[in-house]
């Protein structure tokens, strides 16, 4: 019998992350759609993914995507040179890495 999927879980996370997550999910049976986008800041490569699952196994989603997709401190550069050091370009500290996750409701779900 098929588990009752009545949430969808609309997940973006950081290409560099994905591949670890699906496997994981996966691994676990659960069923993953891959969509791919660039954007952000960054412009760095992002996979929204698709999943389909339960109210119940949500909080079991969460924790592997927390522990697949942990947030990390990257150093780029603004493209500004500063006057004071010619030839540097300011590095600011961004935040990558992580995931938002964005749960509605499902009404039906139905594979065909």
């Amino acid at each position: 019998e098929e588990a009752l999927i009545d949430r969808l879980a609309i997940t973006i996370v950081d290409g560099s992350q994905a591949r670890g997550l699906i496997h994981t999910l996966a691994a676990q049976g659960v069923k993953v759609t891959v969509i791919d986008a660039v954007g952000g800041f960054l412009h760095d490569a992002l996979v929204t993914l698709l999943v389909g699952t339960s109210e119940a196994n949500l909080g079991r989603f969460f924790a592997t995507v927390r522990r697949c997709c942990p947030q990390r401190t990257r150093y780029v550069s603004m493209g500004v040179e500063m006057s004071m050091t010619p030839g540097y370009p300011l590095m600011i500290e961004a935040h990558v890495g992580g995931a938002s996750v964005f749960v509605v409701p499902v009404e039906s779900f139905i594979q065909l």
